[in-house]
């Protein structure tokens, strides 16, 4: 049964900085391919959570990472060879020298996201010693895929009077339901199954729950609390759901979602 309809596709090179809207993508157990491969991580931080976000610089939202080899880390190269073989049968993603990212900092400069001038821009600022992780196993707070819905956008942004740009959310597909009764839609999920385009299959496994990072404006880093404040009082701090992969594919902005 059709339930919606990918609206948007976003990835996010590096960890808690601007994501990047995509056309399509290749999803596969550890999420979408080049999601999160690049982390902050601070030598003061919690061992259990040192990354370094904008929860610690709110400025760190308007760093803007890019991959340098462009559409090549959209989508392994002889996709279609590994398809054709059994199920869970992994395409070879490339090197990872591939995956080199340039960062456009907030003043406009560009440079490399390994680079000592990079760090040496953060910790100007932030009085903290810093250093770049780098995984492709991806660097998610909890769960490999984020699905928020364009319908809770807009039942948010009525509940408080705010205007909200939905990349406040983080999420990597944006969506829309055919429900149009429940704007939380999304919530019902948790434990059933999805079918996204003719491979993907994800599980939603719970909802995501909420930090200061939604609290801060995409543009300007301005932080509004009220927004937070009200997710937690009328959605027990939740917005959006985290799903698992069960069966890799390709994802591409217009797929259906079907209940399966």
């Amino acid at each position: 049964m059709k339930i919606g309809t990918i609206e948007s596709i976003w990835r996010y090179p590096c960890k808690g900085m601007r994501g990047e809207e995509i056309p399509h993508v290749y999803t596969g157990f550890a999420g979408l391919m080049g999601d999160r491969i690049y982390g902050v991580i601070a030598e003061d931080g919690d061992p259990a959570f040192p990354w370094h976000t904008g929860r610690d610089q709110e400025e760190f939202v308007l760093y803007e990472a890019r991959y340098t080899s462009g559409d090549d880390l959209l989508v392994p190269k002889n996709i279609d060879a590994f398809e054709g073989l059994a199920p869970g049968i992994k395409p070879i993603y490339p090197d990872d020298e591939a995956f080199s990212v340039n960062v456009k900092t907030p003043d406009g400069k560009i440079v490399g996201i390994e680079s000592r001038e990079f760090l040496d821009d953060l910790e100007k600022t932030t009085d903290r010693s810093l250093r770049v992780h780098m995984t492709q196993q991806g660097q998610h707070d909890c769960r490999p895929v984020s699905i928020f819905s364009l319908s809770a956008l807009a039942a948010l942004s009525e509940e408080t009077g705010m205007k909200i740009d939905k990349r406040r959310f983080r999420a990597n597909f944006y969506v829309e339901w055919e429900n149009q009764d429940d704007p939380y839609y999304e919530f019902s999920l948790v434990g059933k199954s999805l079918k996204i385009g003719d491979k993907l299959e994800v599980r939603v496994i719970e909802r995501d729950p909420r930090c200061k990072m939604i609290t801060l404006d995409p543009d300007t880093s301005d932080e509004s609390p009220k927004l937070l404040q009200h997710v937690s009082r009328r959605h027990g701090g939740n917005a959006g759901v985290f799903a698992a992969v069960l069966s890799e594919g390709r994802v591409k902005k217009g797929d259906p979602i079907y209940l399966t």
